[in-house]
Order: C-alpha cells, then sequence, then structure tokens
C-alpha cells in the first residue's frame, strides 16, 4: 500500500507539473498575442501622427503620442526594456522647446517601442543610438572635416560659414544621416547634385572627409556593423559630391584606401553586396554564354536551391573577404575550385559581362568597379582552364 501511495504522489507532482508548464506555455501565448496587438496600435498611432504632422499640426501630433506612450507606460509593465525607453522619450520631449520637436522625440519613442513589440531589428538610427548620438557624431565631425586640410572644407576661402551657418549644417546633416537610417527626421535640404554643384570636389577629397567620419565614430565607439552601415550609406554619394571630369586617384595595390575607407564600405557593404550577388547570380544562370551549371562536363552541376544558396554565401564572403570587409572567405582556393571545369576564356569574360551589367544596375561607380574588376581579372589564371 505504501508503494502505491508513493506511485500516487509521484503521479500527482508530474500532473502539476505538465498544468504548470501549460500554462506557462499558454501566457507566453497570451503575452505575445497581446504585444502583437499593442504593437499593432502603435503602428496605427504613427501613421495618424505623421499626417497630422505633415499638415502643420505639430501640437497635435504631440499630444497623440504623448497619450500614446502614457497607455503604454500603463499596459506593458512586463517589458522591462520598454520602461526606460518610455520614460527617457518622454523626458527627451519635455525638454524640448517646440511642439514638432517633441512629436518627433515622442515618434523616435514609439519607432523603438514598435521595433521590440514587433521583435524586427531596430534600424540603424536607433542602433546608433537616436538623435542625441548622431547629433553628438555630427558635430565632432563637423569641427574635425573643417580643419582637416585634404578636406578644403570652405573650399580655398570660397566659401564662409558662420555659428548659425555651422549649426543649420549639422541640423541637415542630422536630418540626412535620418532620412536614410531609418530615423523618424525629415531631410529639409536640397539634392545632394545640386548642393554641391561648382565645389570642385574630388575623390581624395571625398575620401578625406569619409576619414574623418570614420575617425569620430571610433572616438564614439560605433560598433563595426553599424559603421560599416553608415558608412556605405555615405560612399552611394559620391556620385552626387565628387565632380565628372576630376582625377580619380589609381587604384592601390591593396583595396584600402589610404583614408581607410576599404573598397567593401564604398561598395555599400554586407547589403548591397549580397544585393548584388543576389542579380548576379540569377544572371550568369541564364547566359548560355557563361554555361553556369557546365553542362556537357564531366563536373556538371546541379542548379537546387541549396547549391545556390551555397555558391551566393561563398561569393558574398570572397567579395567581401578581397574588398577589406570584416568577413573570411571559407571556401577553396580558386584553381582547386575550377578544376576540371573547362572554363574557357569567352565565358570567364561572358560571366564579366554580367556582372558589369548587374553593377551598372545598381549605379556603382566607375572608380569602384575598375577596383572590383582588377580583384577578379587577378583570379582569371586559375579559373580559366587551357585547352
Amino acid at each position: 500500500m505504501r508503494s502505491i501511495g508513493y506511485r500516487s504522489a509521484a503521479c500527482a507532482i508530474m500532473v502539476a507539473a505538465m498544468a504548470g508548464t501549460a500554462a506557462r506555455g499558454q501566457e507566453a501565448s497570451d503575452a505575445k498575442a497581446r504585444d502583437a496587438r499593442t504593437d499593432q496600435a502603435v503602428f496605427k498611432t504613427i501613421n495618424l501622427g505623421v499626417q497630422l504632422y505633415n499638415t502643420g499640426d505639430h501640437y497635435g501630433c504631440y499630444r497623440l503620442y504623448q497619450g500614446q506612450v502614457f497607455g503604454l507606460a500603463a499596459t506593458t509593465a512586463d517589458h522591462a526594456s520598454l520602461a526606460t525607453v518610455l520614460e527617457d522619450g518622454l523626458k527627451r520631449a519635455e525638454a524640448q522647446g517646440r511642439w514638432d520637436l517633441r512629436a518627433t522625440a515622442l515618434r523616435e519613442t514609439l519607432d523603438q517601442v514598435h521595433a521590440v513589440l514587433s521583435g524586427k531589428p531596430k534600424p540603424l538610427w536607433d542602433r546608433l543610438g537616436g538623435e542625441p548620438a548622431v547629433k553628438a557624431v555630427v558635430h565632432d565631425f563637423v569641427a574635425l572635416a573643417a580643419t582637416d586640410p585634404k578636406v578644403d572644407f570652405f573650399r580655398g576661402g570660397k566659401y564662409t560659414v558662420d555659428a548659425a551657418g555651422v549649426a543649420n549644417l549639422e541640423k541637415l546633416l542630422v536630418e540626412l544621416i535620418s532620412a536614410v537610417s531609418g530615423g523618424p527626421l525629415k531631410y529639409t535640404g536640397r539634392d545632394m547634385k545640386s548642393s554641391h554643384a561648382g565645389m570642385a570636389i574630388t575623390n581624395a577629397q571625398f575620401d578625406a572627409l569619409a576619414g574623418d567620419l570614420i575617425a569620430v565614430l571610433k572616438k564614439y565607439k560605433v560598433p563595426q556593423k553599424e559603421m560599416d552601415e553608415l558608412v556605405g550609406a555615405v560612399a552611394s554619394t559620391r556620385k552626387d559630391i565628387v565632380e565628372a571630369g576630376r582625377p580619380t586617384p589609381p587604384a592601390p595595390s591593396m583595396p584600402v584606401a589610404s583614408t581607410g575607407v576599404s573598397l567593401y564600405q564604398r561598395l555599400g557593404g554586407a547589403p548591397a553586396i549580397k544585393a548584388v550577388v543576389d542579380d548576379f547570380v540569377a544572371r550568369a544562370a541564364t547566359d548560355p554564354k557563361v554555361n553556369f551549371t557546365r553542362k556537357g562536363t564531366p563536373t556538371e552541376w546541379p542548379a537546387t536551391p541549396e547549391n545556390v544558396a551555397h555558391l551566393k554565401n561563398g561569393l558574398v564572403q570572397l567579395i567581401t573577404q578581397t574588398t577589406g570587409g570584416p568577413g573570411k572567405y571559407e571556401g577553396q582556393a580558386m584553381k582547386p575550385l575550377h578544376a576540371g571545369m573547362g572554363i574557357t576564356t569567352a565565358e570567364f569574360n561572358a560571366m564579366a559581362g554580367d556582372l558589369k551589367a548587374t553593377l551598372d544596375k545598381f549605379r556603382v561607380p566607375a572608380k569602384e568597379q575598375q577596383e572590383l574588376f582588377a580583384i577578379i581579372g587577378s583570379t582569371k589564371a586559375d579559373i580559366v582552364e587551357k585547352p
């Protein structure tokens, strides 16, 4: 009888434990559903506030966002990470002297809440630290660039900037960074091409400017990933800032400029390289001049989704490593990798033509294309097999 009693007690404990696990699972499911509903409400509030703001009702937008933030503080108490975000957001908003600035501060706060509740990665703007951090970076960057002779900030004395002009420049730069990094501020300045027309900015001066930005980002200990994304966004403006006809520095023997701005960064970093590889592989795979699957050879290659994904990953790694990026190529060396494929010079050239078409599609500047093709050309001897 005693052993039966023990077994009964054990069964009761197991049942209770299973019931507790089920209850916790239900609680987690309920919490997830609640977060989804809250996130939907936040998303709708943001969009409604945008409509008010864009019609000039900055006060109404601010009050709408303020009410939403107050409500969130009461309904998301189980989210410890949100408590600080909401409290800091309200403090920053109250410290502003204008309704539009208060609305903008709370919009940034709601964007952070949306990122947490939706489970989506934070935009670059938030990962940089939001408006306070970006303002600090921009302030130091302008001060450094203005005293850098390699930049020629005042264009040989052609331009003079007083305190008000510097303040306006910094404001526009903060807005611009917000616009390209997923922030809430709208860029109110002129487009890059027209605002730099006639300044005769050279590639070397652009590189020096980018080097100053990198120096400031390092000073503030911005992580490499965020630094690469921001510098990549800056690099994409080169074609609109550097004027045609200006001398382009020769490609260095290593794909890193003297300023520390690598080809990887100037290409746009990981997101841009992945996009280029996706488009290039799709283009080459349908080009009969390339014979992508090596049909009719002993090394015919099945283009399964798994094989294609593996190939793309290898290409991204290879381009990243050879252009000065943070990744490492983990595949085989070019010669053993392509041994027996019977790739001809004509097929190699056709592949290079497909890559050129992709780079042109993404408007990669001529200088960066030239450097990338120099790297690719150096692999030709290991890829093309003699008849």
